[in-house]
């Protein structure tokens, strides 16, 4: 009697990440506002005795029409884009027909254990002029992630800025904003463009420029993932006999 016994011997190959490296690194979006606005109050952070509305209506161009729609159209130009070097993108709506307070909104971004929550907005008012809000240090809300919040915003405004030519009037820190508040992971906020001024007004109302919108906040996204700490190696298996 002749046994044949069979051996099963797989190649493994590791992976290790780099510096620089934006595959795999994972981006919240979060388009601002909703079809409808919801005035029912929430904590502006765990805890908290002070509220806000859980999510306000915005604001709106004569031309570009709501700044939910615009902030939306951004988002999903900003997705694909993203995902095209190979970030992985979790949106908090893909439509306006949602109700999701902005605590609901970070709360996807902590779920998803994402590297930076975005949260696009288009600023109310006439000014020449884009800025980025982001999280103060508050201790038990956001001390953990106030550093890398003001690098992301920093870098964001700068890039966003230069890219679609609206003048850059730098970033503004914010204690009072419950999707900063009850985010775990590091969040930036923002303001694209004003919508009350009639060139911006002009500018978002055309697919164009909101294409370019997008473009420019990959490109200060991007900025920012570069600057993470190498991910952890990976092993895939390459051949099995």
């Amino acid at each position: 009697m002749i046994c044949i016994t069979a051996f099963l011997i797989c190649t493994i190959f590791i992976h290790p990440g780099f510096a620089g490296d934006v595959t795999g690194r994972i981006v919240c979006i979060d388009p601002g506002h909703q079809n409808q606005g919801n005035s029912t109050p929430e904590p502006i952070g765990p805890g908290a005795t002070q509220t806000k509305p859980c999510v306000s209506s915005g604001t709106s161009g004569a031309l570009s029409g709501p700044e939910h729609v615009v902030n939306l159209d951004v988002g999903l130009r900003l997705h694909d884009i993203l995902t095209s070097h190979g970030i992985i993108v979790v949106m908090t709506r893909t439509t306006g027909n949602v109700d999701l307070c902005n605590s609901t909104r970070a709360g996807i971004a902590n779920m998803a254990k994402a590297d930076l929550f975005v949260r696009l907005h288009c600023n109310s008012g006439s000014s020449n002029s884009c800025f980025t809000l982001y999280p103060t240090n508050i201790p038990e809300w956001t001390d953990d992630i106030y550093e890398e919040s003001l690098k992301a915003a920093q870098l964001f405004q700068t890039a966003y800025s230069q890219y679609v030519d609206i003048p850059d009037a730098g970033l503004t820190p914010r204690s009072d904003i419950s999707g900063f508040n009850w985010s775990d992971v590091p969040v930036i906020l923002p303001e694209m463009l004003h919508m009350q001024n009639p060139n911006h007004d002009l500018l978002a109302s055309t697919p164009d420029f909101r294409q370019k919108m997008a473009e420019g906040c990959a490109a200060g996204i991007i900025e920012y993932l570069k600057t993470l700490p190498p991910k952890p190696g990976y092993a895939r298996i390459s051949m099995c006999y």
